[in-house]
């Protein structure tokens, strides 16, 4: 950025060279005033000193008010033209902000100001430019957020409106007396609780995720044996994995891995990925559960044989309701499980990845915790 006077210098500068303009052309017009009255037989610079001399009274008279009316007109021309060129050093910057702020208050946050001045108005060019870009990223944040929103309302009266049709029209049949077999009551009051367990399932990641979201929730960091933790999490979810005859192969180190983090959200990643693995996934897949340290990071490694991600939503997977399968076509998913592992490495300064994984596993979420 090149150096810009500031506006002082510019005023002290103008006014020094105005000054020397005002008395150059004085200088020069009472040189040729001088040659003027000279060449009719008068001493310029005695018109006003020296006694009327007879017979050209009139004359003094008249060039002695000509020449004050010059001076005059000499000041005025010139002070009108300090004038002006101070104001346009002033007033251009000033109807370009103007210009500005009517539009940025119209909506128009992509509004710059792009024009040459002094470093004060330069500084206030740069800090509306500042400006008008935060409140374009915040509004564009806002946009985003409430877009979400409606998105989030969107799809969670698209998972509830399932199970409750169901639960409605289970529960209207057995109120009603419809349904006199002992066993088709028992089937209908297992079909109630499944949905009512899905519905209440949505609900608390639903508030999970909401809670993860705001500014006011504290992550609760503590020294942390992640190495344990993927155990206890692997054990919780074992029955699990037996019912669907999966293989799990844990890759753990033997000794323990420290690290500063909320036991509690990070288990709810673990488990949460894990739960992704084993619902999503056919009966008798392969699963493996590692965890790998270097001086950089730590990483946590999920991987499974099951179908690739597709691609069209690969980009997108952490998002709110969306799913590597069929899951929310078939209810077995709410699509929030990925968004709220995305929200607990976020507020770890961490990320979590999926990645191609070597044989015979084809795909691997990694949970990526930074070191330092």
């Amino acid at each position: 950025m090149k150096n810009r006077r500031s506006f002082k210098r510019v005023i002290m500068g103008s006014f020094i060279g105005y000054t020397f303009g005002i008395a150059l052309t004085l200088l020069v017009l009472e040189l040729l005033f001088s040659l003027l009255t000279w060449n009719i037989g008068l001493d310029f610079s005695e018109l006003v000193s020296s006694p009327l001399t007879e017979g050209t009274e009139s004359l003094q008279i008249a060039l002695s008010a000509f020449w004050i009316l010059v001076t005059i007109a000499v000041y005025f021309i010139w002070i009108v033209l300090f004038g002006r060129r101070i104001s346009r050093k002033i007033m251009v910057p000033i109807q370009k902000m103007k210009d500005g702020f009517k539009a940025v208050t119209a909506g128009h946050l992509d509004t710059t100001l792009d024009f040459e001045a002094e470093s004060e108005f330069g500084e206030m060019r740069d800090a509306f430019n500042f400006m008008a870009r935060k409140l374009k990223d915040s509004e564009e944040k806002r946009m985003a957020m409430e877009n979400e929103r409606m998105q989030l309302f969107s799809h969670i009266a698209h998972d509830l409106k399932t199970p409750m049709t169901t639960i409605s029209g289970y529960a209207g049949a057995l109120a009603n007396g419809m349904v006199e077999d002992p066993d088709k009551q028992r089937e209908y009051h297992l079909a109630i609780k499944a949905k009512s367990t899905q519905m209440n399932q949505l609900i608390n990641q639903l508030l999970s995720y909401s809670k993860l979201g705001t500014p006011q929730y504290q992550m609760k960091f503590t020294r942390v044996d992640l190495v344990e933790l993927l155990r206890a999490a692997c054990a919780a979810l074992f029955g699990e994995i037996e019912s669907r005859q999966m293989k799990l192969e844990l890759c753990l180190p033997d000794k323990p891995i420290f690290h500063m983090a909320d036991s509690l959200e990070t288990d709810r990643a673990i488990v949460n990925l894990l739960t992704n693995a084993i619902r999503h996934n056919s009966a008798g897949s392969l699963l493996s559960v590692g965890l790998t340290e270097d001086p950089s990071r730590i990483e946590i490694q999920i991987a499974d044989n099951g179908a690739a991600i597709p691609e069209t939503i690969a980009g997108n997977l952490f998002e709110p309701f969306v799913s590597g399968s069929d899951a929310r076509s078939t209810g077995s998913g709410t699509g929030l499980g990925l968004a709220i592992v995305k929200k607990v490495m976020e507020q770890h300064y961490g990320e979590v990845l999926v990645l191609d994984a070597p044989s015979p596993y084809t795909k691997m979420f990694v949970l990526r915790f930074p070191k330092g």
